[in-house]
């Protein structure tokens, strides 16, 4: 059924394909904008009473917005892979949308990580012993890995390369700046 309406649509507008495409990528652009409403509404919040029901976290916590930035990757995988239903478009403009929205999901998932450790954080302090046994340095330095990793992930998609080849390339970038700073470091350490 919806094969022939968009034969049939293809159809009467084929004297003027560039229609069609415009017309292809409004319904896309309006697909995702539809999951992006329908997971923020329905899906975020039947989440948010369903984690305020368990009373682990408290109101003021859930204002992280942990579950609203995971919300955020549905309209990603719609475009991500609508782009490549959309007939006549160019390879480069579906390799570069599909990148952009690799990498938007990336990003995403690094943000949302940062958001759940500081949550996490918030939750241990409410323990006894927290003061005695602080983990805020530990989470924060995990956040560091994680943006970085997400940084890395990131440069990579936005290229099209291995993330391995741009550490190799960062590698070899920090050994000579290692060598030419190696007194300076030295004498920081000292």
């Amino acid at each position: 059924m919806i094969n022939e309406t968009l034969d049939t649509l293809q159809k009467t507008l084929e004297p003027y394909p560039w229609t069609y495409n415009i017309t292809m990528v409004g319904a896309l652009l309006l697909l995702a904008w539809v999951a992006n409403w329908l997971t923020k509404r329905v899906l975020l919040r039947g989440l948010r009473s369903a984690i305020q029901a368990s009373h682990i976290v408290r109101e003021s916590d859930a204002q992280l917005k942990v579950i609203p930035r995971l919300a955020n990757v549905v309209p990603a995988l719609v475009l991500w892979l609508g782009v490549g239903v959309v007939p006549h478009l160019p390879e480069e403009v579906v390799l570069v949308v599909r990148n952009v929205c690799s990498a938007f999901i990336v990003l995403t998932l690094a943000l949302a990580i940062g958001k759940s450790l500081d949550l996490a954080n918030q939750v241990y302090e409410r323990r006894p012993d927290a003061n005695s046994k602080p983990i805020k340095g530990y989470l924060q330095l995990l956040k560091i890995i994680v943006y970085a990793v997400a940084a890395v992930l990131i440069l990579a998609t936005l290229m099209d390369r291995s993330p391995l080849i741009l550490l190799s390339g960062l590698g070899a970038m920090m050994a000579v700046l290692l060598l030419v700073f190696q007194d300076t470091l030295l004498s920081l350490v000292a």
